[in-house]
């Protein structure tokens, strides 16, 4: 697990240079983190459905995001002119999850 949390930081403080390093030609990096139903997680609920439960039930919103609704929302208003000054964030998409982190 280790390996995997300092590969997801090291995405992170890339964009972060990279946010800082592009913003004088206009160029926007963000990063989104979703809990939002994948492959991975339709696996999670048929192999392990009561850790799957159990998961879900410390969901303050009690679901899983949809990653065209919920995700995909996002990513079209972040590429909007109404995001135009938002750049080196990491935005959690995850029912409120990452509280928990």
């Amino acid at each position: 697990m280790g390996g995997y949390a300092a590969a997801k930081e090291a995405i992170r403080g890339l964009s972060k240079v990279a946010a800082l390093e592009w913003g004088r030609d206009n160029i926007r990096v963000n990063v989104i983190c979703p809990f939002a139903e994948s492959d991975g997680v339709k696996l999670w609920k048929q192999f392990a459905p009561d850790d799957y439960g159990k998961a879900l039930r410390r969901v303050p919103m009690r679901r899983i995001g949809d990653v065209r609704t919920d995700v995909g929302a996002l990513v079209a208003f972040l590429l909007s002119t109404d995001a135009s000054f938002i750049t080196a964030q990491t935005i959690h998409v995850d029912g409120g999850t990452g509280c928990f982190r």
